[in-house]
């Protein structure tokens, strides 16, 4: 069991290790489907060949699925019957604005996992062949660096799945409180569960945008390898070691469809995690605000934990903002090496016809991730959200009272 946890997790390649482009995929698998986030079961190849995952019988993961949606929304109308009968007796829920504010953070928790589980049982399919499509382009590319690239993808793996250990030390500090028995179930349950099935979902986002800029380290390298020959067709007819310029822009159009279909099955789950952390921004400092100058019992405990929980937010808001980030950092280094390449006068004309055409494919198909279109998840994300909950705060702060 220590040998499989190993193989799996371990940043560190060991010189006689083939690592598979789909395993690293694999932990992250197990953390969804735990939580019911993933409702198809698939077989990864054992080997260290890149073979194309297989589906098998998938009820287990339906009825975590399920389970996990009845579970949540049960004790949603739970707890919100609770606040009705005793709001006054949490110093964190004392006031009607900081009492406002605990409701509607509590109904974005949950309306983020009914997005989720919606989009997960509606895109199923669609999981399956990205992955499928990936490890097939995967195995076209890339063969000098492969080690190197799937050794930086699984240590980026292991930093993706790290800030997951936040959420038991948001239990401790919650259990530490006064709160009763059903009250720290109901806390549990409606808080703790949907803020770990937010950083499993925008895990699983990253970790799928990651394997796409691994595919685009695979097609610069392949440039590299065309740059060092000096001989932009060669191959034309392409082998699995040896690719021409013409099917290597194939591939990245490819793996670009790939990045749209990411796009299109997470903006939706991105844009409900996104309004959670902007009013967690907002509303959190407040009740910290309200409880230490207008509550005599609101304790140093309280305080820790809702700063603890605006530190999980920013996590989730760097994490989306690297996101497309990284994707268009890669997609600049294609670009600045493919004009790398020298192109002579008495050269064939075609090498330089495809060098434009590739260029003019890489400014047509553009490399950010948007949701809806609206906004871009770039480097201004955590600026321009923190600004404005910050400016929010400042009014909730004026119009406050007991």
């Amino acid at each position: 069991m220590f040998a499989t946890l190993k193989k799996y997790f371990s940043p560190v390649a060991n010189q006689n290790e083939e690592l598979s482009f789909l395993q690293i995929f694999k932990p992250i698998y197990v953390l969804l489907s735990t939580l019911g986030l993933f409702p198809q079961t698939i077989l990864f190849p054992n080997d260290g060949q890149n073979s194309i995952c297989t589906l098998k019988h998938s009820v287990y993961n339906w009825c975590h699925t399920l389970l996990m949606i009845i579970l949540i929304h049960s004790f949603y109308i739970f707890h919100l019957q609770v606040l009705h009968i005793s709001s006054q007796e949490n110093s964190i829920t004392q006031g009607s604005m900081t009492l406002t504010n605990y409701i509607i953070d509590l109904s974005l928790q949950v309306l983020f996992c009914t997005v989720s589980y919606f989009h997960v049982i509606r895109d199923r399919n669609l999981y399956i062949r990205m992955l499928q499509d990936m490890a097939g382009f995967w195995d076209r590319l890339a063969m000098g660096e492969r080690r190197q690239i799937l050794g930086q993808l699984r240590v980026q793996m292991c930093a993706v799945l790290s800030p997951i250990v936040i959420i038991p030390l948001l239990a401790v500090i919650t259990y530490r409180g006064p709160l009763g028995v059903w009250k720290k179930i109901l806390f549990t349950v409606t808080f703790i569960l949907p803020e770990i099935i937010q950083f499993i979902m925008i895990s699983f986002y990253l970790v799928m945008i990651l394997m796409i800029v691994a595919l685009l380290k695979n097609i610069e390298e392949e440039i590299k390898i065309l740059v060092l020959r000096n001989n932009i067709c060669y191959n034309s007819l392409g082998t699995k070691s040896e690719m021409g310029i013409f099917k290597i822009k194939n591939v990245y159009v490819k793996t670009l469809k790939i990045k749209r279909q990411v796009n299109a099955a997470f903006q939706a789950p991105i844009l409900v995690a996104l309004t959670v952390c902007f009013h967690e921004l907002m509303a959190l400092p407040h009740m910290i605000y309200h409880g230490t100058v207008y509550v005599p019992n609101f304790s140093v405990n309280n305080t820790i934990g809702l700063s603890l929980w605006v530190f999980t937010q920013l996590l989730k808001l760097s994490a989306l903002a690297c996101s497309g980030a990284l994707l268009k950092s890669q997609v600049n280094k294609i670009g600045r090496t493919i004009y790398n390449f020298p192109i002579r006068r008495d050269q064939d004309l075609k090498a330089y016809l495809l060098v434009q055409h590739f260029s003019s494919l890489m400014s047509y198909q553009k490399a950010e991730i948007t949701i809806y279109g609206y906004f871009a998840l770039d480097g201004t994300l955590i600026f321009n959200m923190v600004a404005s909950a910050f400016m929010y705060l400042t009014i909730l702060v004026q119009f406050d009272q007991i």
